[in-house]
This record gives C-alpha cells, sequence and structure tokens, in this order.
C-alpha cells in the first residue's frame, strides 16, 4: 500500500474498541521517534510525550475528576465516575504536549503548536502502521491547566491531546471513511 491510500484510509477507533495487547516497548520508541520527522520551522523540537501507564490510570482518572468538581462542584457521581473512566480504557494512553519556547524571534507559539500536532500525528501513523487503532482524543479535561499541572507540564507547556492507542478489537467493523469531495482552489489575485 502506498502513503497516500494508507493516510486515506486512516480512521479514529473509539477507545471501547481498543484492546490489549498495546504496543511493546520497541514499537513505542518506533511511534515516538517518527515524531522527528514532523515539520519544524526552526528545528525547536516543540514537543514532547508522557506515556501514561496502566498503574498510574487511576491517578489520572482522579484527576480529571478533580478538575471536573472544582469546574462544576454538583456534578452529578455517575458523571464524575464516567470522567474517571476516561483515563482507564484504552491499553496505552500518551499525553501529546506541546512545549513552547515562548517569544522565540523566528517561530511564534502557533507554528510551534502546528508542529506539535504535526509530531503527535505522525505518532498516531507509525502506530497504525504498526497495525495498532488510535483516536486523539481532547475536551475541557486536556485544556484544564489544573489537569495540566498534575500531569506536571511546565507554564509554557500545552496538553494537546491524549492519544489513546490499542489493538483494534476482533468483532468490529469500520465504514469506509465518509470523506468530503475536496476541490483544489487557486488564488487568482
Amino acid at each position: 500500500m502506498d502513503i497516500i491510500e494508507f493516510i486515506n484510509q486512516r480512521h479514529s477507533t473509539p477507545p471501547k474498541h481498543l484492546v490489549a495487547p498495546a504496543p511493546s516497548v520497541d514499537e513505542l520508541a518506533l511511534m515516538i521517534n517518527a515524531a522527528e520527522s514532523a515539520p519544524d520551522h526552526g528545528s525547536l523540537k516543540p514537543w514532547r510525550f508522557l506515556v501514561i501507564d496502566t498503574e498510574q490510570r487511576a491517578a489520572l482518572g482522579e484527576l480529571f475528576v478533580q478538575a471536573l468538581a472544582r469546574k462544576e462542584p454538583s456534578t452529578e457521581p455517575e458523571l464524575l465516575e464516567r470522567e474517571r473512566e476516561r483515563a482507564l480504557r484504552p491499553p496505552m494512553l500518551i499525553a501529546a504536549i506541546a512545549s513552547l519556547t515562548p517569544n522565540h524571534p523566528k517561530t511564534p507559539d502557533i507554528e510551534q503548536f502546528l508542529t506539535a500536532a504535526a509530531a503527535a500525528e505522525h505518532v498516531m501513523l507509525a502506530a497504525n502502521s504498526l497495525g495498532f487503532g488510535t483516536i486523539w482524543l481532547t475536551g475541557s479535561r486536556v485544556y484544564d491547566r489544573y489537569v495540566m499541572t498534575g500531569l506536571g507540564l511546565q507554564a509554557d507547556e500545552h496538553l494537546i491531546g491524549l492519544i489513546n492507542i490499542g489493538t483494534v478489537a476482533s468483532n468490529v467493523s469500520f465504514k469506509t471513511p465518509n470523506r468530503r469531495i475536496v476541490s483544489v482552489e487557486f488564488w487568482r489575485g
């Protein structure tokens, strides 16, 4: 399969369809190293990835619950439990982090965010090429500074997504991704 066909067939796999096994340590290293080829103006490498081990998932779930309870103190207990479970679902969970160099003379923050996002996509594509399913999840918990601080992020770092990775369950079938027909536009001045 060529690269265009591979990318065009890529799709997100919901966490409920991701099962063990997760990538091995060697496969994980291949995936993380794929980030190195992301476009990077200034060669700042403005990203890092934090693998959240299975043993740490309960603590992450509790962090999600605390963040939600701080923001919305009257949250129903079943919603808090669902928030906790978000950390426990996938076989592997990787926090994608934009690690910025603020006020860089040549590379503004927005370009650094874009580079970090491209690096995260490279990790996902590498996981897909190894036969794993992936989904990049965001939501209020990802953008919550309380969660970021709990994960040890510095002031110039931002959580940009939680990459869920695992083996796609054998009983799952996917529809062909609904792709729009894109027309090429030319600027004519």
